[in-house]
């Protein structure tokens, strides 16, 4: 069972921190994008890879049934999609 993994960047930490959930899988570029991105920005990212827990695929389904490419990502537990919607999240600020 993986343990589940916890990234915090402290430099020029911003005030308005968040903390985004990425469920990704191996071998999964945008995963690995969407994690660059969210860490890149300053903020709190927790990694859910549903290929190692089936209890993370399960949440994801549960969270976000219609979704069906990888990665899903969420902040503060609000669903905000995809990669690319993660990348216009961020051009919204």
């Amino acid at each position: 069972m993986m343990i589940l993994k916890l990234r915090k960047i402290y430099k020029n930490r911003p005030m308005d921190n968040m903390t985004f959930t990425v469920f990704s899988k191996k071998n999964c570029s945008f995963c690995d994008r969407a994690i660059n991105l969210i860490e890149d920005n300053d903020h709190t990212v927790i990694i859910k890879k549903i290929d190692e827990d089936q209890a993370f695929f399960l949440e994801m389904r549960e969270k976000a049934p219609a979704m069906r490419t990888m990665p899903v990502v969420f902040v503060d537990d609000q669903l905000i999609g995809g990669y690319a919607d993660l990348v216009q999240h961020f051009s919204n600020k």
